[in-house]
C-alpha cells in the first residue's frame, strides 16, 4: 500500500498519512473491527503479479524461531514464556449450508475461487506429537470467508537485497464462523483436502505471531504470521476519542511488526540448492503463465512451423527474452532450460498435427482412387434397377 493521501474525517479533520502507511489496512479495519467474527493477520511471503504465496523458506523459518525464542526482537513486544508446539490436522470439507443458515450464506463462496463453488468447513483436530489425532471429534469447526487482501508495499531497503532474500507481506480481513457440530454431518460434502500443522504460538498484548510448518502430502511450507487479538483491537477502539485516529495506530504497529520480520527474514542466506529450485519454479511459472496467452503461444507455433535448427535457437530466444521483460530477476541457467522444454513441446505437438494432416490427406487419396476405379457405384440409398433380357 503506497501513499494515497489524506483522509477526510467524518467531523471535517484530516488524518494525516504518512510515507509507509497502509491506509487500505486502516479503512478496512475501521469498516469492521465491530464484527465479532472477524480476523486480521498479517504474512509474510513472496508476490509475482498478482499472485501471493505465503510461506518463507526453511532457512529462514528457523531463523526466525530461534530469534523469537531468544527474544532477539524486542519490538514485537512478546510476553515472557516458551510456547511449546501445537500439532494438529485441518480437514476441509464442502459445505451445502441449510436453507435458513442466512449468515452462511450471506458468506456464500467461502475461499472458493467462483460463486458458483460451495463454501468449505475447516474442522481442526489436536494431534500427538506423530500427527495422529488424540480423538474421533474436532475441537473447532468453522467456515471462514475472505473479505479483502491488502498487499503492503517494500521498503526502500528492500530494493538492495537480491531477489530470493526479498520477502513480501500481506494483510487479509476474513470472517470466522464458528458451527455448531450437531446437525453438521447432514450439509458436509466431499473432502476437499487435509493439511498437517505444527505451530509454535507468541502471544503479545495486541497481536499472536505464528510460526507454523504446514504439510499437505509431500510439501512442505513454513508459514510467518501476525494476527491481531481483535478483543484488544475493539477495546482500544471503543475508547479512542478519534476511531480514525487509533485505527491508523494500530495499522502502523502492526505494519511495523510485520515488516520488522521481513527484514529479519531477508537477512537470512538461501542455501544453493533451495535458491535454484525456487529460481527454476519462478522461472516455470512465469513460462506457464506465458503460455497460457494465445498471442504468446500463436507466435510459439509459427515459430517452430519454421524447419530447421536455427527456428527453433529464434524461438527459445523469443521466450527468454519474453520471461525477462517479466522477472526484475533471473537464472539464465533456469530460463534456457525451461525455454528449451517449451520449445520441444511445442515442436513435439506441431510434428504431430503434421503426421495426421499428413495421414488425412494419404486417406482421403485413397477413398478418391477407389470411387474413380468403380465408375458404376451407386450412391448410398439409390436402389440399381434390373434390365430384362431381351
Amino acid at each position: 500500500s503506497g501513499r494515497r493521501g489524506d483522509q477526510p474525517r467524518a467531523d471535517g479533520m484530516v488524518a494525516s498519512l504518512q510515507p509507509g502507511d497502509a491506509p487500505e489496512v486502516r479503512d478496512l479495519l475501521l469498516a469492521h473491527f465491530r464484527d465479532p467474527t472477524l480476523e486480521v493477520e498479517g504474512k509474510l511471503g513472496r508476490r509475482s503479479k498478482d499472485r501471493f504465496t505465503a510461506g518463507v523458506s526453511a532457512e529462514q523459518f528457523a531463523a526466525l524461531e530461534v530469534g523469537l525464542l531468544q527474544g532477539g526482537v524486542p519490538c514485537l513486544g512478546l510476553l515472557d514464556g516458551t510456547p511449546e508446539v501445537e500439532v494438529t490436522i485441518d480437514r476441509f470439507h464442502t459445505w451445502a449450508p441449510a436453507e435458513n443458515d442466512r449468515r452462511l450464506q450471506a458468506s456464500g463462496s467461502g475461499r472458493a475461487r467462483g460463486p458458483e463453488r460451495l463454501p468449505t468447513v475447516r474442522s481442526s483436530f489436536a494431534c500427538d506429537a506423530s500427527g495422529r489425532p488424540l480423538g474421533p471429534e474436532p475441537f473447532e469447526v468453522l467456515n471462514k470467508t475472505r473479505l479483502s487482501d491488502c498487499h503492503i508495499g517494500r521498503q526502500v531497503a528492500c530494493a538492495s537485497l537480491p531477489q530470493h532474500c526479498v520477502v513480501d507481506l500481506r494483510v487479509s480481513f476474513s470472517q470466522e464462523i464458528v458451527l455448531p457440530q450437531a446437525g453438521l454431518a447432514p450439509g458436509l460434502g466431499n473432502l476437499v483436502h487435509e493439511r498437517l500443522k505444527r505451530r509454535r504460538t507468541f502471544e503479545a498484548l495486541l497481536w499472536r505471531v505464528m510460526l507454523t510448518r504446514v504439510t499437505i502430502g509431500r510439501r512442505e511450507t513454513f508459514e510467518v504470521e501476525v494476527e491481531l487479538k481483535m478483543e484488544a483491537v475493539r477495546a482500544r477502539m471503543e475508547l479512542a476519542v478519534e476511531p480514525p485516529d487509533e485505527a491508523l495506530a494500530i495499522t502502523r504497529e502492526l505494519v511495523a511488526a510485520l515488516r520488522e520480520m521481513a527484514r529479519l527474514a531477508a537477512e537470512i542466506p538461501m542455501c544453493r540448492k533451495r535458491k535454484r529450485v525456487e529460481e527454476v519454479e519462478a522461472v516455470e511459472r512465469e513460462l506457464k503463465t506465458a503460455m497460457e496467452e494465445p498471442e504468446v503461444s500463436a507466435e510459439l507455433r509459427r515459430r517452430v512451423a519454421v524447419e530447421g535448427r536455427e527456428a527453433l535457437h529464434i524461438a527459445k530466444r523469443y521466450l527468454c527474452d519474453l520471461v525477462r521483460l517479466r522477472l526484475a530477476s533471473v537464472s539464465e541457467s533456469a530460463l534456457h532450460r525451461s525455454a528449451g522444454r517449451q520449445v520441444a513441446k511445442a515442436l513435439q505437438r506441431h510434428l504431430r498435427a503434421k503426421f495426421h494432416d499428413a495421414n488425412d490427406a494419404e486417406t482421403s487419396v485413397e477413398k478418391a482412387t477407389a470411387a474413380r476405379a468403380e465408375p458404376d457405384s451407386l450412391a448410398p440409398g439409390v436402389i440399381r434397377q434390373a434390365v430384362p433380357l431381351q
